[in-house]
């Protein structure tokens, strides 16, 4: 039996020659133990842990996010904060706890994630209620958002210019620039 190909409909051509940037939620995991107040990143050979510092009780919620989309809770720990102690750095599994202030945790706020792909019709994508932290991973392109429903891990993804690809793949495959020689 043959294999029917159909043509591509004007919207889907359009689809595929104007890639899209986008900030998309990617994992999720629930939490207890209070708001969470501040995010600290880092890595311990090949994993990255994420610390959630929460506001109540210096507690702190060790999570390994090696894999964004399967955020994993490691450890729920109260390292005995008194007035004023709080975590100051983190390095690989070892977090150091202060008793210099911690910041005042902000009031709680809406993010909103905007699509402007389509200038004349922008929407929002997604929308966060009561977020008591952010914070960024650059180097992997995350975002760390907590809220009530607990940590929301968000991955930006910028679009690829398809006339670079081109170019890109032109220079592998023949091992020279597509523009002609000067």
């Amino acid at each position: 039996m043959a294999a029917t190909i159909l043509p591509l409909s004007a919207r889907d051509k359009k689809a595929k020659a104007d890639p899209k940037d986008a900030i998309q939620v990617v994992g999720h995991i629930p939490l207890t133990g209070g708001p969470v107040t501040r995010f600290f990143t880092t890595q311990h050979y090949s994993s990255t842990y994420l610390y959630a510092e929460h506001q109540t009780g210096g507690k702190v919620t060790l999570i390994d996010v090696s894999r964004a989309s399967q955020p994993k809770l490691l450890a729920e720990v109260a390292y005995g904060a008194s007035a004023g102690e709080g975590l100051s750095l983190v390095a690989g599994t070892s977090a150091m706890v202060t008793s210099e202030a911690s910041p005042a945790p902000a009031a709680p706020q809406s993010i909103k994630i905007m699509d402007f792909s389509d200038p004349a019709h922008p929407r929002v994508a997604r929308e966060f209620s009561g977020v008591t932290a952010m914070s960024r991973d650059d180097r992997r392109g995350l975002i760390f958002v907590a809220n009530a429903d607990g940590i929301w891990v968000l991955q930006q993804h910028l679009a690829e210019d398809p006339e670079v690809e081109r170019a890109y793949a032109y220079q592998v495959v023949y091992g020279m620039s597509m523009r002609p020689p000067e």
